[in-house]
């Protein structure tokens, strides 16, 4: 097919995905949708995946892995000056950037869409687990290092962590009164602010 590509990376197809469903919503998006994104016949994508549902299942799986979400994040906490602020640059990172209102909605539907089907709903559920275990190394680095006090309880910081990481969106989407990454920075500094050494505790 002339103008088209013989082959195309699954990193591509997923990015059309995101776009598309940014866009319209899961609920009325069709794999035309995310073929005309990608620059692909529908037939392409019919025959790697199958179906609507296997496509956003992929997305999911995708989305959801290591190479596309705790590297990022990783690399964020590894070149941050120290391991505070890298806890904090690693979820902003997860974040992503700010968001137009209507595909934040749009995205926000695909979560309702996650929480009420049980195959989606397992995915959430092992994803939250590795990321909560991530934020716990870097808050163990953090007490290691001195950056952190040594009785903060890095488990259960990792999990108040988590909850900002997701309540913050939430609470952005419906104020917008500062970019995303300054509300997510207020919050995590709120919270770790009274677990940091001072001179006294070194």
């Amino acid at each position: 097919m002339a103008g088209r590509p013989r082959t195309i990376s699954e990193e591509r197809i997923m990015a059309a995905l995101a776009a598309a469903v940014g866009r319209v919503g899961p609920s009325r998006l069709t794999l035309a949708d995310v073929a005309r994104e990608a620059g692909v016949s529908t037939g392409v994508l019919v025959g790697r995946y199958g179906s609507k549902r296997e496509l956003l299942l992929g997305f999911v799986r995708w989305g959801l892995s290591e190479k596309a979400f705790i590297r990022p994040m990783r690399a964020a906490f590894e070149t941050a000056p120290d391991s505070v602020e890298g806890l904090i640059r690693a979820v902003v990172r997860s974040a992503g950037p700010d968001t137009e209102p209507e595909e934040f909605a749009n995205n926000l539907a695909f979560l309702h869409l996650e929480l009420a089907d049980p195959e989606f709903r397992a995915l959430l559920g092992e994803h939250d687990a590795a990321v909560r275990a991530e934020l716990a190394d870097y808050l163990r680095a953090a007490v290691t290092l001195g950056h952190l006090v040594a009785s903060a309880d890095a488990d259960a910081l990792a999990a108040a962590v988590d909850s900002i990481r997701n309540g913050t969106q939430i609470t952005w989407a419906m104020t917008r009164s500062q970019p995303l990454a300054e509300a997510l920075r207020r919050d995590l500094s709120t919270l770790l602010e009274p677990y940091r050494c001072t001179k006294e505790d070194q």
